[in-house]
């Protein structure tokens, strides 16, 4: 082939490359939802002009419609330096720009075309130019498709919170948020959290227990410490036959798969030591699908979504200081007996963790030793934390107090298969984080739920 056919040839294929991108570009997504709005903008201002009567308000009407049809397209963008962000999600939401929209209102009813539906508190505390959108919301702010934007793609760490979800970001700089409107499922997650007992094994920013992670930074979880073969066990909010599609394998929808799942089926290790040298348990965290002490699942699926969204708040991403509404620390309460308050420590602590709401159903507890085992291999999971009701009867006051104090070391716990891999759960020594009344008291309530022993005579 002679230079000159090359020449000929690759003008061509530059050309067409330049066609091609013109199209494309001509045709991007942005752009189409841009087009839309105006004309829908437009319409709606003309069909005003139409119905009014003064003949001015008539003219100016149609003035404007027709103005809104021939906005030039471009690219919009918010750049807030306090936060560091820069956010173009008004490229697409343009119902949401001020500048184009100065009411922030209008009756559309699709995304990306609506307003956004407070209005009012976003405006009025959340001036758009200074908060943009990614703060709030999350996603990708500079990207410009839905997907890239909405941040369901490889190698983003943070995609949009969806529905009630976003009121994670409430609790992060709001914290007066158990009050505050607008943030109450967050509010409630809070509250779950803490009644079902998940601090007696979880810290948040080092206050909890100390058997598994701290969960101060959860949302801040590198996708890529959790295998894609743990992800792919996970049903969606629990329904069997729905897994976990990859698009949605995000840090949300981890802590729903523990929340959600029966999470030893999530994360099922290696019982058996068929891959390691040693056997490795699985998760000891406990089954929240199965029925409490009262018949009733422990928590609804409501329940685990309130309890993810108030997770979701838990970050160590800087927040600048007038961002944040600050709040004085709650008072500790006081109460009229022993009892009341061994009570009220017992839920403080998180005991319930591993012993049940109320103490009336011990929890799972991976080869320790437990009702109905029989065979070593299949039944290790058959192993139970003890049932306080039933159990604490048989201490003292002093034992109690120092069972608590001193803690239950795994190596302490006796193993159903004396091959199989030592326990999850254990009890850590209390001594130097429960005050000594707070313990004498916690003692004082758990002999107070004991079930009456019948010796007989």
């Amino acid at each position: 082939m002679s230079y000159k056919t090359w020449f000929v040839a690759l003008n061509v294929a530059l050309v067409g490359a330049f066609a091609w991108a013109y199209a494309r570009d001509y045709n991007a997504q942005w752009k189409t939802y841009q087009r839309n709005y105006y004309n829908m903008a437009a319409d709606a201002l003309q069909k005003q002009s139409d119905a009014a009567s003064n003949p001015d308000d008539k003219a100016k009407l149609h003035k404007e419609a027709v103005a809104m049809r021939e906005t030039p397209l471009e690219i919009k963008q918010i750049i807030t330096k306090d936060l560091g962000r820069v956010d173009r999600c008004t490229t697409c939401h343009v119902g949401m720009d001020e500048y184009v929209n100065p009411t922030m209102t209008n009756d559309f009813t699709q995304n990306p075309y609506k307003s956004h539906p407070d209005v009012a508190a976003m405006n009025g505390n959340h001036n758009f130019q200074k908060y943009g959108c990614t703060v709030c919301h999350l996603g990708q702010g500079l990207a410009t498709t839905v997907k890239d934007a909405h941040g369901f793609v490889h190698n983003w760490e943070q995609p949009l919170l969806q529905g009630k979800m976003v009121e994670a970001s409430c609790a992060r700089c709001h914290q007066d948020f158990e009050h505050l409107k607008g943030a109450e499922v967050a509010a409630e997650g809070k509250k779950l959290f803490y009644e079902h007992g998940c601090q007696g094994c979880h810290s948040i920013k080092g206050v909890g227990g100390v058997v598994s992670v701290d969960l101060g930074d959860i949302a801040d979880k590198p996708l890529e410490r959790i295998a894609g073969y743990n992800f792919s066990r996970i049903l969606v909010d629990g329904q069997p036959g729905h897994y976990l599609p990859e698009s949605q394998w995000t840090v949300v929808n981890w802590i729903l798969g523990h929340l959600t799942n029966d999470p030893m089926n999530v994360i099922p290790n290696d019982p058996l030591a068929k891959f390691n040298k040693e056997p490795v348990a699985p998760t000891g965290m406990p089954n929240f699908t199965e029925p409490d002490a009262t018949g009733k699942r422990e928590l609804s699926v409501d329940d685990a979504h309130a309890i993810a969204t108030w997770l979701m708040s838990q970050t160590d991403e800087p927040i600048p200081y007038q961002y944040i509404v600050f709040q004085k620390p709650a008072p500790e309460p006081h109460f009229t007996s022993a009892v009341a308050h061994g009570k009220f420590v017992f839920e403080k602590y998180g005991c319930a963790g591993c012993h049940g709401l109320h103490g009336t159903k011990g929890r799972r507890n991976f080869n320790a030793l437990g009702p109905g085992q029989v065979n070593p291999e299949t039944d290790m999971d058959k192993g139970r934390e003890p049932t306080l009701v039933d159990v604490v009867g048989t201490f003292t006051h002093d034992e109690l107090v120092a069972k608590i104090s001193n803690g239950v070391p795994a190596s302490a716990i006796s193993r159903f298969n004396p091959n199989g891999p030592v326990t999850p759960l254990y009890m850590p020594a209390w001594k130097d984080k429960i005050k000594p009344n707070e313990l004498n008291d916690l003692a004082t309530y758990l002999l107070s739920i004991a079930k009456q022993q019948n010796v007989g005579f």
